[in-house]
């Protein structure tokens, strides 16, 4: 197979004009896919982490109610880096 010069000097522009369109296009979709794949990454993290500092929570307040502590108020748990209060402490 060979090609001509005049094959080369007309084609040849138009085809690189639309492996770049092609290329943009796919670089939009990718990145449009990428950033909704990154966000429910960070959606899922945060969902997990939150449920953490929940269960925590809920766990202090749990043993607190049962009695199982003595002077459990002085370690009261945090969210997020943030004191919970109870009631009756």
């Amino acid at each position: 197979m060979s090609l001509d010069y005049s094959a080369v000097k007309d084609a040849a522009p138009w085809a690189l004009v639309a492996v770049a369109a092609v290329g943009v296009v796919v670089a939009i979709v990718i990145r449009k896919i990428v950033g909704k794949i990154l966000t429910l990454v960070l959606a899922a993290a945060l969902v997990f982490f939150g449920w953490q500092q929940r269960d925590r929570v809920m766990d202090w307040a749990g043993s607190t109610a049962s009695g199982v502590r003595s002077g459990a108020c002085a370690s009261q748990p945090s969210f997020f880096g943030v004191d919970v209060s109870f009631p009756g402490c």
